[in-house]
């Protein structure tokens, strides 16, 4: 029997942990199961990271949507960021081994709403890219020596 799993995220720059994370996800929900997954609004990211996000909310809502082990990809909330967790009622959520929210302060928040999931974090899944901030540096990196060494752009 599949169980219905639910994990968020930014999804900026889809990369080699982005594609872990959700594999891993939808194992645990089985064959039979679903994989939710929700995309974090704009100005969320502006809030919570201090920045923007390099791809707008659509356009990572769009690519996500399109990721075989994906089942349903919906767009967070603005003001609640809860509201879409408790909205898709999930058995399950799965974090990544870097994101922001406690696992004790995540269960207790979703028990007072009626939702009692377990909560499950992953661990770091060491590729070379597999955070989307390592995937920025090496651009950046490769950017900056690609100008010094050909004299300019």
């Amino acid at each position: 029997m599949g169980r219905k799993v639910l994990t968020a995220g930014t999804f900026d720059i889809i990369h080699p942990g982005h594609v872990a994370l959700l594999i891993e996800a939808k194992k645990i929900a089985g064959n039979e199961g679903e994989l939710v997954v929700i995309i974090a609004r704009d100005s969320n990211i502006l809030k919570f990271k201090g920045r923007k996000p390099i791809l707008k909310e659509n356009e990572r809502l769009f690519v996500v949507r399109n990721l075989k082990p994906v089942d349903k990809a919906v767009l967070g909330d603005e003001n609640d960021i809860l509201r879409p967790i408790v909205e898709e009622k999930p058995d399950i959520i799965v974090l990544g081994y870097d994101q922001w929210a406690e696992e004790e302060w995540l269960r207790e928040e979703l028990r007072k709403r009626g939702i009692n999931a377990e909560i499950i974090r992953l661990g770091k899944f060491y590729s070379e890219n597999d955070s989307t901030t390592d995937v920025i540096n090496r651009i950046i990196k490769l950017f900056c020596q690609g100008d010094q060494q050909t004299g300019g752009g």
